[in-house]
C-alpha cells in the first residue's frame, strides 16, 4: 500500500519535530498545500530551509503568502540539493531529478510501491474567488500571464497524462463544489459567501472525468475553521473524483492532554479500489 502525506497550509506551523517524525515516518511521498508563512514575512523562507532537511519525497506547491519569494524558496531548495546558483522555477529538467521540489505546472510521473501515477501540480499561489493571483510573480516564474493562459496550460497537462490514476496539487480548490461558507472551497469570509474555487481548476479536473482517469484534488487555501460558523467540508466525492482539503490551520495546537500536530494521510490500495483518506492527529 502506498502512503501519502497531506500537509495543509503551514502559515508558520511547523519546526524541527516535524522534520523528524516525517522522516521517520514510511509515508512514500509528503505533498504540502502551501502558505509556508504567516502573513506577508519572509519567515517561509526559514520554514523552506527546515523542509529542505526532509529525507522524503517531497513536493511543495506555493501559495499566496510565499508569491513574493518564490526565488527565495527555491533557493533554499536547491542549496539542500547542492545547487549554489539561483536556478530559475523554469528550468524543469533539474527540479524533475530534485528530492524536494517546489512545483507548479508541472507533470511528475511517479512509481510508488507498485502504483503508476501521474501527479499534475497546477496554479501557484492562488487566492481564489476566479481571480487570477500575482501575474507578474507567475509570468516571471512560470511564463503564465492570465487565467486563459493557466486553463490552456492545465488543459495541455491533462492531455498529456499517460496514467490511470492522476493526483492533481494545487493551493486553492477548483470551482464548482459549493456556494455555502461550510462547502469545501465555499467563501466564508464574506455574509452572502460564495463559491471561492478556481475556473482553470475545474476545467482541468472535468478534462480528467472525460478521460477516464481515477483522480485525487488536493489543495488547501480555505482553511477548516470558519469564521464563527464551525467547521468547513474537509473531503468530499464527486462524479467518480475524490476532493481533500487537508487545511487545518493552526495545523499545530492545543489537545486536551498535549499539544497536536495536523496532516491527512492517502493511501492507495490495490488497483481497482477507491483511495483511504484519514486525518491524523499526533502529540509533539
Amino acid at each position: 500500500m502506498a502512503k501519502i502525506a497531506l500537509i495543509g497550509d503551514l502559515h508558520g506551523s511547523w519546526d524541527d519535530a516535524d522534520v523528524r517524525a516525517f522522516n521517520a515516518s514510511d509515508y512514500d511521498l509528503l505533498l504540502f498545500t502551501g502558505d509556508l508563512g504567516s502573513g506577508t514575512g519572509q519567515n517561509g523562507v526559514k520554514i523552506a530551509r527546515s523542509i529542505a532537511r526532509l529525507t522524503k519525497q517531497t513536493i511543495v506547491m506555493p501559495g499566496n503568502n510565499d508569491a513574493n519569494f518564490l526565488p527565495e524558496i527555491s533557493a533554499e531548495f536547491g542549496h539542500q540539493r547542492g545547487i549554489a546558483e539561483l536556478m530559475k522555477l523554469a528550468a524543469r529538467e533539474k527540479f524533475e531529478r530534485a528530492r524536494i521540489v517546489l512545483c507548479g505546472y508541472r507533470l511528475h510521473r511517479l512509481e510508488i510501491r507498485g502504483h503508476d501515477l501521474t501527479l499534475l501540480t497546477a496554479r501557484p499561489c492562488a487566492m481564489g474567488g476566479g481571480e487570477f493571483s500575482f501575474p507578474e510573480q507567475l509570468a516571471r516564474n512560470y511564463g503564465i500571464h492570465d487565467m486563459q493562459e493557466s486553463a490552456e496550460a492545465l488543459l495541455g497537462l491533462m492531455d498529456r497524462v499517460q496514467t490511470k490514476t492522476l493526483l492533481i496539487l494545487a493551493h486553492n480548490g477548483p470551482c464548482g463544489l459549493g456556494a455555502r461558507a461550510p462547502d469545501i472551497w465555499g467563501c466564508d469570509f464574506r455574509d452572502e459567501e460564495g463559491d471561492w474555487g478556481d475556473p482553470d481548476l475545474q476545467l482541468a479536473v472535468a478534462r480528467a472525468r472525460e478521460r477516464g482517469h481515477s483522480t485525487t484534488v488536493i489543495a488547501g487555501h480555505m482553511h477548516h475553521r470558519l469564521r464563527n460558523r464551525g467547521r468547513r467540508t474537509w473531503q468530499m466525492r464527486r462524479d467518480g473524483v475524490l476532493y481533500v482539503n487537508p487545511a487545518r490551520v493552526p495545523r499545530i495546537y492545543a489537545g486536551a492532554d498535549a499539544e497536536l500536530r495536523h496532516h491527512a494521510v492517502l493511501e492507495l490500495g490495490s488497483p481497482g479500489t477507491d483511495p483511504e483518506l484519514r486525518e491524523v492527529e499526533w502529540p509533539s
